[in-house]
């Protein structure tokens, strides 16, 4: 009876292979076969979207506002107090209380108060020596005064005497000495008069001095003030290049001078971005970008085009670029000056056109072209030396296809021509899209892994009747034995 059992299971076992036909076998035989299999490929269908034309650029962090502190006074340096990343304030005299602005640098001062000092007392000596002036030019004006009166007195006596001679009154010798009298007294007064305006014209060079004194003493002041350096701006100190004790200079036509220290305005903070002069056309202030720092690989911070510079930088390999201002808006996080990041600029906007991912759009030399593909070539593309392609997936071949592009992001590019919405296009992977050759059998991936999940699920069941077998065949045995 047990025998008879065996015997159906064995029958049922026997049928149901049957009824799978040469499955099995193929399948066993398709694993170990060397039989060419199509190339697993990523395909996607052609759709109408809409695509943000970019401009990138490298960049670094700054301050929006930042001011590089130099010397106005060659001295040495004798207080920094205030340490990198420290606050600090312009100061507010309308404040109640004033504040008062915070001091950055104090140079030493010793010359400089010397040569004040030694001003001053110029200018004091010239000052006295003005008082001594005026007194003099006073004495002399009194003095002419009185000439004058006694002057005109001796005219009056000389024209008495004149008329006393025409009455013979008195002789010639009298009117004579009368006359003479005037001319002495007359020379007197003249020489008087040029003394005091000899005088006064030195008082004026005496007083012009005078001002110039003053003028080297607000000039030996102002020299002095330069010593306390303090902050123009409220921000933050970022970076300090010299050292208590380090002379530093003044700058000049050829030499910029000592850059003692720069604070910035951390509240707001922009990058300055090298754009390629061949993308600089497209640029307009207040267009949208993205930024992407190094620090934060993961996140994107909005920013703005807030200035363009009118002016072109060269770059270490010959590139020329121009330097163009991206605003922050509102970062999440504590950005530092001087990080590396990367721009992307929204330049424009491209709606209802036909976008494909970048890198399914390849390059082929026009001569590699099937000739039946070249032939449909305008004579335009034809005397090019690459054609813009893509694959087309069509009945499991590639079928490699020119195209017309426009503008194009990161990821996807416009096509214009060559391929209608909704057809299948090869767009990936990169590795077998640069090695895809025209009608080359490939398959999708997605088809293949169904398939694959089907030839898994028959394997299975497979094995599972012969461990059926298996089991029905052992218990025989024993009863054999």
């Amino acid at each position: 009876m047990r025998s008879a059992r065996v015997l159906v299971i064995l029958l049922v076992i026997v049928l149901v292979l049957g009824a799978l036909g040469g499955g099995g076998f193929v399948l066993f035989r398709g694993r170990g076969g060397t039989a060419n299999k199509a190339t697993i490929v990523r395909v996607e269908e052609a759709q109408i979207g809409e695509l943000i034309e970019i401009v990138s650029a490298p960049g670094e962090i700054e301050p929006k506002t930042k001011v590089e502190i130099s010397a106005k006074a060659s001295a040495r340096v004798v207080e920094l107090p205030h340490p990198e990343g420290a606050t600090v304030t312009k100061g507010d005299p309308d404040a109640d209380p004033p504040i008062p602005p915070s001091v950055l640098v104090r140079l030493d001062s010793k010359d400089l108060e010397s040569r004040l000092l030694s001003a001053q007392a110029s200018r004091a000596a010239q000052a006295a020596q003005i008082e001594v002036e005026r007194a003099r030019i006073s004495s002399q004006a009194a003095n002419l005064m009185a000439q004058e009166a006694t002057v005109e007195k001796a005219r009056r006596d000389y024209e008495r005497q004149c008329a006393l001679l025409r009455t013979n009154d008195v002789s010639q010798v009298s009117c004579d000495d009368a006359r003479f009298r005037v001319e002495e007294l007359e020379a007197q007064l003249e020489g008087a008069r040029h003394t005091l305006e000899a005088a006064r014209l030195n008082l004026k060079v005496l007083e012009h001095n005078l001002e110039v004194a003053d003028e080297g003493i607000a000039q030996a002041k102002e020299a002095l003030s330069y010593t306390t350096i303090t902050s123009p701006i409220d921000g933050v100190v970022t970076r300090i290049n010299a050292e208590v004790g380090e002379m530093v200079v003044t700058g000049m036509m050829n030499n910029p001078g000592t850059k003692i220290l720069e604070v910035g305005d951390l509240s707001e903070m922009l990058v300055v971005a090298q754009v390629d002069e061949s993308d600089v056309g497209k640029l307009r202030v207040g267009q949208k970008a993205q930024v992407h720092i190094q620090a934060w690989p993961d996140k994107v911070f909005p920013g703005k085009v807030r200035a363009i510079a009118l002016s072109q930088d060269v770059g270490t390999q010959g590139a020329k670029y121009y330097e163009t201002e991206v605003l922050l808006v509102d970062p999440s996080e504590q950005i530092f000056t001087g990080m590396t990041a990367d721009v992307d600029i929204e330049v424009a906007e491209h709606r209802d056109v036909l976008v494909l991912p970048s890198q399914a759009v390849l390059g082929r030399e026009v001569d590699s072209l099937p000739i039946e593909i070249r032939d449909r070539l305008s004579e335009e593309d034809r005397s090019k030396t690459f054609a813009t392609v893509v694959y087309r997936y069509i009945d499991g071949k590639a079928v490699i296809t020119p195209v017309r592009i426009g503008a194009s992001n990161a990821t996807h590019t416009i096509v214009e021509s060559g391929i209608a919405p909704g057809e299948k296009i090869v767009v990936g992977p990169f590795k077998e899209l640069e090695k895809l050759a025209h009608d080359q059998a490939i398959k999708d991936e997605r088809e293949a892994k169904v398939e694959d999940d089907a030839k898994k699920k028959a394997e299975k069941a497979q094995a599972s009747d012969f461990n059926d077998v298996n089991d029905v065949q052992r218990p025989s045995d024993a009863n054999a034995a």
